[in-house]
């Protein structure tokens, strides 16, 4: 009698034709398929990403293409918990993307990161990597990502530090990326969708105001824009915390853990708490073999 897998790959697309079929395979033919099924959630492509699903579906036993459920939710939040409720493992891989190429063996040594630190936790946990991250499917199930319009993961990040319910891996790549790059348009939307996500999920003005003047980090870039671009932080940073609250009061809100509704708190908490694999290794008191990762492993999570 078929068991069924052990691990499920979460994976959410929307409109990734042109690099979907290289990331998938990248996943799907490093892993032992008795063990591991792929799930790829479709948010509603209309680029030709859902023929391509069907084709692999068709060559991947292990591969399930999820087409029928792009109604129920607006955002990879609700695309998210799908692919929790469609897969059938006991433990989800999630978050890895349909634009990156994973380098050969790094998922199954994350999931033997997971078990070293699983037989040292008493509770179940969340591993908080970059790029790729692990859990039991019974706790992906009971603390849910809200369906925001970005910097979900915030959120979701906050709700898990609350109940303890947290591990963060310090890690090297664990892919290259193989098609969307952002443009300086998407940047700005993409920092002004967080803001506004930080506003419906708790986040108080005042303490985002405080941030937007004194930190040292306000918005930054991905690439360096010069002397205009650090003597705008502070003015834009403001401005746009005042924007993200009048636009986030219209939306559905959601209550913060109460020692995570300053801004600040969780880059504070996230600081504190991560870690690379031998710092964990020391922390819960096992060892870390080298010679039990592949090279790529060796690279991201032993840095050699």
């Amino acid at each position: 009698m078929d068991a069924g897998p052990t691990y499920s790959i979460a994976v959410c697309n929307y409109n990734m034709a042109e690099t979907l079929e290289r990331a998938l395979r990248s996943m799907i033919e490093q892993v032992d398929p008795d063990r591991f099924e792929v799930v790829v959630v479709d948010g509603g492509s209309s680029d030709g990403s859902r023929e391509i699903l069907r084709e692999l579906s068709e060559e991947y036993d292990n591969l399930r293409a999820v087409l029928d459920r792009a109604d129920e939710c607006d955002h990879l939040g609700g695309d998210r918990n799908i692919s929790f409720e469609e897969a059938e493992g006991e433990y989800v891989l999630e978050s890895l993307d349909t634009d990156d190429r994973y380098f050969e063996g790094i998922i199954e040594d994350f999931v033997d990161i997971y078990h070293r630190l699983e037989a040292e936790i008493d509770t179940q946990f969340f591993l908080s990597g970059t790029g790729i991250n692990m859990a039991p499917r019974e706790l992906l199930l009971e603390v849910p990502y809200y369906d925001l319009g970005g910097a979900e993961d915030r959120d979701f990040w906050r709700r898990l530090f609350a109940r303890d319910a947290l591990v963060w891996l310090d890690h090297g790549p664990v892919s290259e990326e193989i098609g969307y790059h952002m443009s300086f348009t998407d940047e700005i939307r993409r920092d002004l969708h967080g803001k506004v996500c930080d506003f419906q999920s708790g986040i108080s003005l005042p303490s985002a105001l405080r941030w937007s003047l004194y930190h040292e980090r306000q918005f930054i870039l991905e690439r360096d824009r010069g002397p205009i671009q650090n003597t705008l932080k502070k003015p834009y940073d403001f401005a746009s915390h005042l924007y993200a609250y009048l636009k986030a009061r219209n939306l559905e809100q959601h209550e913060a853990p109460p020692e995570f509704r300053e801004k600040g708190a969780l880059e504070r908490h996230i600081a504190r708490e991560r870690a690379t694999l031998p710092e964990l290794a020391e922390r819960f008191d096992f060892d870390v073999d080298p010679a039990e990762f592949s090279e790529a492993g060796r690279r991201a999570y032993l840095g050699e």
